[in-house]
């Protein structure tokens, strides 16, 4: 038997024989010692009272903190009887359990809105109505990551009509901001829905220059896997063949006498073309399957420095005057270094070709932070972007050079958006300057 037990047990067995010897003792005409026999059998009674109350109010204290979702309260069996401390641990054991999954899935859900590159703000009717918000929300807006509303509401007025309370429902519209200065055009959408009774307003928004780019890339890189394996399925084989072939061929020679060069240089030719042709399938297939970025801190510096290292020959050739500046001269940001180091020499060798016949042709490298961006520039004074062409510069495959693959301008694209950085470009002629901003981290 428990402790709490005993201890009850013992004081009824004491209180049954103080009233068996106070009625002995007023039997027999001892009134004093009956009396304070009496009075001895009163503070037993509360005694077990004050014992039972005890665990009433622990097992009181515990229910209601577990019913406030108090988890650091303590149950043990030194303080309650064992029947009522073992179900009310279990208990306990029970919720943490819970609370930890639920946890886990509500860091699992952040983090997953967190990483998607539209911005999505979720309101509640309540005191605090911002509920929940991703970095994409706030970042598409130029704004702080506000999580107080009174702090956000003034920036965010243009959206009265449709953050008011009465006014929530299902809304698709389009709708034309001023961002520091430069008119944006941008996707709203919004929707409720209730849960456990409370209504929510989930906000959809994103800049209709962004919806775009991900519908182009997603139907490029879908038009590049379907290409890829149908030439590859169907190149195989008259790779295998040719392979064959030679071999076949050679063993003919005197057979086939005057025609043995001439069969032997066709089939050696297909089997050139096909190696060419794969390599080039291949080399697309980059595009499509570009690696996950392996941020590290990489000095500005040394990126542009190790980049113009490896066309020093080039540049030289090409007689072409190279700058570098970077303020402050110690920035470093977080970057897969070798996938930024394509991304430079890939801007820098466009220009090259930009300065072809250009007197005094140069090239400028600028690193430097604005706000709270970094900002990269590549810049020279070459002949320019035809106007009849910026629109297709970073399209797969578009290219104006004879020997040019097409893809460089949109592999650098997609390794800068893989950092969550945008790449852009400004031209005219004797002046074009494509520019890679990152949003600095902490910001």
């Amino acid at each position: 038997m428990q402790k709490h037990n005993l201890r009850i047990f013992g004081l009824l067995l004491l209180s049954f024989g103080l009233f068996a010897g106070a009625i002995t003792l007023f039997n027999s005409g001892y009134l004093f010692l009956s009396l304070l026999l009496g009075l001895t059998l009163l503070f037993v009674f509360y005694l077990i009272y004050e014992a039972i109350d005890a665990v009433f109010l622990r097992t009181s204290q515990a229910l209601m903190a577990l019913a406030k979702n108090d988890l650091s309260v303590k149950i043990s069996g030194k303080h309650l009887p064992q029947e009522i401390s073992k179900p009310l641990q279990e208990i306990l054991k029970q919720q943490m359990a819970w609370r930890k999954e639920n946890e886990s899935v509500k860091i699992i859900y952040e983090d997953i809105i967190d990483t998607m590159d539209m911005g999505i703000l979720i309101l509640r009717q309540a005191e605090e109505p911002i509920f929940y918000s991703n970095k994409a929300f706030f970042n598409i807006l130029e704004l702080p990551r506000y999580t107080k509303w009174h702090l956000v509401k003034d920036h965010l007025k243009a959206f009265d009509p449709y953050f008011s309370m009465d006014n929530w429902g299902h809304i698709k519209d389009v709708i034309t901001l001023k961002i520091n200065g430069k008119e944006t055009v941008f996707s709203l959408r919004t929707y409720v829905t209730y849960i456990y009774g409370e209504r929510y307003l989930i906000v959809n928004l994103d800049t209709l220059q962004n919806i775009i780019d991900r519908k182009e890339k997603e139907a490029w890189f879908n038009l590049m896997k379907v290409m890829s394996h149908e030439i590859l399925n169907t190149i195989a084989p008259i790779n295998s063949l040719t392979h064959n072939l030679t071999y076949l061929v050679a063993d003919k020679k005197e057979v086939l006498g005057e025609d043995y060069d001439d069969i032997y240089q066709s089939v050696n030719t297909i089997k050139k073309r096909t190696h060419h042709l794969i390599d080039f399938v291949e080399t697309y297939r980059i595009l499509a399957e570009l690696p996950t970025p392996k941020p590290e801190k990489v000095s500005i510096l040394e990126l542009f420095s190790d980049s113009l290292g490896i066309l020093d020959t080039l540049l030289e050739t090409k007689n072409i005057a190279v700058t570098v500046s970077v303020t402050p001269k110690g920035l470093q940001l977080p970057l897969d270094k070798k996938q930024m180091e394509q991304v430079i020499i890939n801007l820098i060798t466009n220009s090259v070709y930009a300065l072809e016949g250009v007197q005094n042709a140069g090239i400028h490298l600028t690193g430097h932070v604005l706000n709270d961006m970094a900002i990269l520039e590549v810049t020279d004074n070459g002949h320019g972007i035809p106007e009849d062409i910026k629109r297709e510069i970073f399209v797969p495959f578009f290219t104006t050079r004879e020997n040019g693959s097409g893809i460089g301008l949109s592999l650098s694209k997609n390794i800068v958006q893989g950092h969550k950085g945008t790449l852009s470009f400004s031209s005219k002629p004797g002046r074009t300057v494509f520019t890679i901003q990152f949003k600095l981290l902490g910001s």
